[in-house]
């Protein structure tokens, strides 16, 4: 009888592969990096052979390679490395953890990547100043140090010994003062010291809770490595593959984890509608709905002449180092443009890199009667990571191609709220997250995208 590895390489239709071709594709593969499979299949249970279809996928979206017999020996080995570390807090074929299906829309994207780690690594710094053996047997904290010319690392369960030789940082360690340190998991292995992340803004539920339960509700999708910058249709029905919240801080209650392969299992579709119930979908009906979105869906659903009083309502305070800060809440507004730079103003930050800002300029009638002059608008600021993977400029035709869109287009925003002071006036604006509009709200701007600042002259 056959076991299920067997079955994956049968030539007759139940798999694949052909075992004979599999059991070659091992052998060819240069010994270090066979070296790094058969470490990682020690570490993770999987089988070599799934490592290897994992790598040969990665090495083709990373680095456009289809064929890794042609690369050096060298590169090969330094690609292998670099996969296998970023994994190593999942499993690398991409699973990782198990996924629950949330059914929903993207509301929009944060434009600000962060280091997940950079709070773990602060930790890590205070206990080993504070005292280096706590620090080690906290379980949470290792210590490199250098034996027979290579790396090891001094944990709560012993000594881990590397390949890595001492002429070079260790990979997964970082420097604190003269020491190289690393972050410990909860199953005593080193893990990465960066984990660079984005979060995306997902209004939906599992399809259960979504149609019974609590219904549509705000999350935050921590979308990491490669994947942080994953191009997003906002406004449009889709299912995904997440791992529920697990921490017990109420602040990330709302933080729904992904595996590697989140993206392979993202699927654009509104099959998980009931047919009757579709129509509800289109976000200038749902996300306007404030008695279906706004009651429990940590997002308010308000309108721009009284943005004002949903900042005050809504608003979160806290004590910081200049006196009490308050932040306003996302929220969900429908409104006309009436101006935009698409064009985007540059700025300079501390560390020398230079980013880009843009602007879209909102209004409605209410908006109007109420205040006049520059007061008639409300101003959106978007970071150019949200320009580039969500595309607030465009909406996406019935021939599924993206157009620009101009000046009196009819939108829905999501963002954080923000209130200024202004000669005794509270001046609100709007961090856009994201903007959808649809082929019978815009005006369309010729030539498929023409969203540049020569529209206003």
């Amino acid at each position: 009888m056959m076991n299920n590895e067997d079955k994956k390489y049968t030539p007759n239709g139940e798999g694949n592969m052909n075992p004979f071709n599999a059991m070659r594709k091992q052998e060819d593969w240069p010994k270090e990096v066979m070296d790094r499979f058969t470490m990682v299949s020690e570490r993770t249970g999987e089988s070599v052979q799934k490592i290897s279809d994992a790598f040969i996928e990665h090495i083709a979206k990373q680095w456009g390679c289809t064929d890794w017999k042609a690369e050096d020996e060298d590169v090969l080995v330094d690609w292998a490395e670099g996969m296998l570390i970023e994994d190593r807090s999942s499993n690398v074929s991409g699973r990782g953890g198990e996924t629950t299906t949330f059914v929903g829309q993207w509301l929009g994207v944060e434009g600000i990547e962060k280091d997940r780690a950079a709070n773990l690594r602060r930790y890590a710094e205070e206990a080993w100043e504070e005292n280096p053996n706590d620090a080690i047997s906290s379980g949470r904290v290792g210590h490199y140090f250098k034996e027979d010319g290579l790396w090891s690392i001094n944990t709560a369960n012993g000594v881990v010994a590397t390949n890595e030789l001492i002429g070079e940082p260790p990979s997964l360690g970082f420097r604190y003062k003269n020491e190289y340190l690393c972050l410990i998991s909860k199953a005593g292995r080193p893990y990465p010291s960066t984990r660079i992340g984005r979060y995306y803004k997902f209004l939906g539920n599992e399809k259960s809770a979504y149609f019974q339960g609590d219904g549509p509700m705000l999350w935050r999708v921590d979308l990491t490595g490669d994947n942080k910058d994953l191009n997003i249709d906002v406004g449009v029905p889709v299912s995904i593959q997440v791992k529920l919240p697990t921490s017990t801080s109420e602040a990330f209650q709302d933080v729904l984890s992904t595996n590697y392969d989140f993206p392979d299992n993202m699927v654009y579709t509104d099959e998980w509608c009931p047919e009757n119930l579709r129509h509800k979908l289109d976000p200038f009906k749902l996300w306007t709905d404030a008695e279906t979105v706004e009651e429990r869906s940590r997002v308010i659903v308000t309108q721009l002449d009284k943005l004002e009083e949903a900042f005050e309502m809504h608003k979160r305070e806290w004590m910081g180092n200049q006196g009490m800060v308050a932040t306003g809440p996302d929220i969900l507004v429908r409104a006309q443009v009436t101006r935009m730079n698409t064009e985007g103003r540059e700025f300079q930050r501390d560390d020398g890199d230079s980013w880009k800002s843009y602007s879209i300029f909102l209004s409605s009638l209410s908006l109007q009667n109420k205040h006049d002059g520059n007061r008639a608008e409300v101003a959106g600021w978007i970071d150019e990571g949200v320009v580039n993977l969500a595309h607030p400029f465009h909406f996406r035709d019935v021939d599924d191609e993206l157009w620009g869109y101009g000046q009196r287009t009819g939108v829905m925003v999501h963002g954080r709220l923000k209130m200024k002071q202004d000669q005794g006036e509270s001046i609100p604006s709007i961090t856009v997250y994201g903007v959808y509009t649809d082929a019978k709200k815009a005006w369309r701007q010729a030539g498929g995208g023409d969203t540049g600042s020569d529209q206003f002259n």
